[in-house]
């Protein structure tokens, strides 16, 4: 099959060929390159086919995509059948013999969308933490975009796969009728009438489904078209970030644009000299912005795979490239910061400043849980109890760490016991900041308990094993104090988990933002039902204490409905559990900062949660 870009090639060579001039009065200035037009800068095209002298001067690639004179029709949102086969999916893309092949019967479909609607997905995708990506150049895609009126097919091929990246997330959601289909819907983000507290928002997750996946489908197969695996560049980096996310729905063993996403950042981080300048470094004292931030990102990605049980793709030395040096040792990082605690009377600060470290920490170990205790290898070799309990030990490092800023956080002041000084308690005066403090708050619990969990399940699955295979010589002494010593990992595997759900519950009903849930830890969401459920079915009930933290859970999971579909079933029977207990159960306090499930976007700054305010001074948490 012949690439899009060969053609454009083609075309852009007969339009620059000589022509005669007899009954020409005058030959037409070639059209503008598409570097230039991105840049808005005046272009020098030639006519012999070699580079402009801009692209020339920049080193970059200089191509021409021809542009359609004249008024162009009316576009409606519909399918195009097109003769361009292309794979639905990456997973279904393995089975052909190359990104061109032609052997899929099916015609791809191709969607033409109006420019009021990629206009108003835009608006939507400054919502989500995807906007935030440091190599997401949204004044760049925007300002293409609106020089082509907002007609997305007439964009250069890799923005034209970036923007249908951008519009097939934000249609998750969009509040269109031509997303979500006829039938009451929001009149906007901010329509406090349908996203509320105690809110069931399913119905729409389930009405925008068929076009959200149309969407996703028409940006896989763009980015297969175009090849963005193939060449590293910032563009091309979060189209397949988002692609991963996007593919994360399937049940599929294989990342493919996770791979390409991760090997595009290591590229053109190794090309720039002046990252690993930003990072923490042993000795440092300062803690970069943008360190932190990559880290976050990278946990998005980590915490995805531990969940699947699929390999890490981040690497230790990935780490160190794109962050900086390593942190201090787990036990002198948590002796450090209770000393801090103790000698602070503001925790604010030390909780912008350990978050990178703390994160660092959490990729490392998700890493070595799938290389050493969860991945495939490792499954097939007896268990190592060492292994195990130095990696319990290691989560209640980490557990000790969120204790010591949030708990400590909730003791009455000694100074003054009237005043309110929690991280959570509403303030109008520090919204914007209450907002950080709690995005810290969220992805510090939801990473220590996908850690938690993933061990949990692991070491249940090992029990289940030991007890339906038993040993063919019998049951020695030595399998006897093996199956004790396991049946106690196990049991602290548990109450971590139980502890760390628990913890999970406060940060979902303190959450700041809807998109938090939907668009970071959704299928976390679906775990930690399906554990809660599974201790209280073995156990013939569930308490309480357990019964509030189900509620928590079935809330949230009514919420992300908004967004995705969710498993037939699982919500009803979290409320079965919570029926029981219905009038034991305290009801949460109403919270001010909770009622705009979607902030503007100068309040919904996803990435300031992960830096320190202006003014404060650093901290030696980087190994010396």
């Amino acid at each position: 099959m012949q690439s899009s870009g060969a053609a454009d090639n083609s075309l852009a060579a007969h339009a620059l060929m000589p022509v005669s001039r007899e009954g020409v009065k005058k030959r037409k200035k070639p059209p503008a390159c598409d570097t230039c037009k991105a840049r808005r800068v005046l272009c020098m095209p030639t006519t012999d086919g070699t580079p402009c002298p801009r692209c020339v001067e920049r080193g970059d690639k200089c191509t021409t995509t021809p542009v359609a004179r004249g008024r162009p029709s009316k576009p409606n949102l519909k399918t195009v059948p097109t003769d361009i086969p292309g794979p639905q999916s990456a997973s279904e893309a393995s089975n052909h013999n190359g990104l061109a092949s032609a052997s899929n019967s099916i015609p791809a479909r191709r969607l033409e969308l109006p420019p009021e609607l990629v206009h108003h997905l835009f608006e939507c995708f400054v919502h989500l933490p995807q906007h935030h990506h440091p190599m997401y150049r949204g004044t760049v895609l925007q300002t293409a975009l609106s020089s082509v009126s907002w007609q997305i097919l007439r964009l250069p091929p890799q923005l034209k796969v970036l923007a249908h990246c951008v519009i097939a997330l934000s249609a998750s959601i969009s509040v269109d009728y031509a997303i979500i289909g006829p039938g009451p819907k929001p009149a906007s983000l901010s329509d406090h009438s349908v996203f509320s507290r105690g809110a069931d928002l399913r119905g729409y997750g389930v009405r925008r489904a068929p076009m959200y996946r149309a969407l996703c489908a028409e940006a896989v197969r763009l980015a297969f078209e175009v090849g963005i695996i193939f060449e590293p560049s910032e563009d091309n980096a979060v189209s397949c970030f988002i692609l991963q996310f996007i593919e994360n729905e399937k049940e599929t063993r294989s990342r493919p644009w996770g791979i390409a996403y991760l090997s595009h950042v290591r590229a053109i981080c190794e090309l720039d000299e002046g990252t690993s300048d930003t990072a923490i470094f042993p000795g440092s004292l300062e803690v970069s912005g943008d360190a932190t931030i990559w880290t976050g990102y990278l946990l998005m990605e980590v915490l995805e795979t531990t969940q699947r049980r699929q390999p890490i793709l981040v690497s230790h030395h990935d780490q160190l490239l794109i962050t900086g040096g390593e942190p201090l040792f787990l036990p002198d990082l948590t002796r450090l910061i209770q000393t801090a605690v103790q000698e602070r009377k503001e925790s604010q600060e030390l909780l912008f400043l350990i978050m990178q470290p703390y994160l660092f920490h959490v990729i490392s170990l998700a890493r070595q849980l799938y290389e050493k205790i969860i991945g495939d290898f490792p499954r097939r070799h007896p268990l190592n109890e060492g292994i195990i309990t130095e990696f319990i030990s290691s989560l209640t490092h980490l557990h000790s760490i969120w204790s010591l800023i949030f708990n400590h956080d909730e003791e009455p002041n000694p100074i003054n016991p009237g005043s309110d000084t929690s991280f959570f308690a509403p303030s109008p005066q520090k919204r914007d900041t209450q907002l950080n403090i709690r995005s810290c708050a969220y992805i510090m619990t939801c990473s220590l308990a996908t850690l938690a969990l993933a061990l949990h399940r692991e070491l249940v699955r090992r029990a289940a094993i030991s007890l339906s295979l038993p040993p063919p010589g019998g049951v020695t002494v030595g399998d006897q104090f093996a199956a004790e010593r396991l049946t106690l990992l196990r049991r602290q595997a548990r109450e971590m988990a139980s502890i760390t759900v628990t913890d999970v519950a406060r940060g979902l009903r303190s959450m700041p933002s809807l998109p938090h849930i939907t668009h970071i830890q959704h299928n976390a969401v679906v775990a930690w039902a399906e554990f809660c459920l599974d201790e209280a079915d073995a156990a013939g009930g569930a308490l309480p204490e357990r019964a509030a933290t189900m509620e928590s859970i079935s809330g949230a999971l009514k919420l992300v409905g908004y967004s995705w579909p969710l498993p037939l079933g699982l919500i009803e029977r979290l409320d079965a559990y919570v029926d029981t207990h219905r009038q034991m159960i305290p009801a949460f306090p109403e919270d001010s900062m909770f009622v705009d499930m979607f902030p503007e976007p100068v309040n919904n700054d996803w990435m300031s949660m992960f830096t320190m305010p202006f003014g404060v001074a650093g901290e030696p948490f980087a190994r010396g």
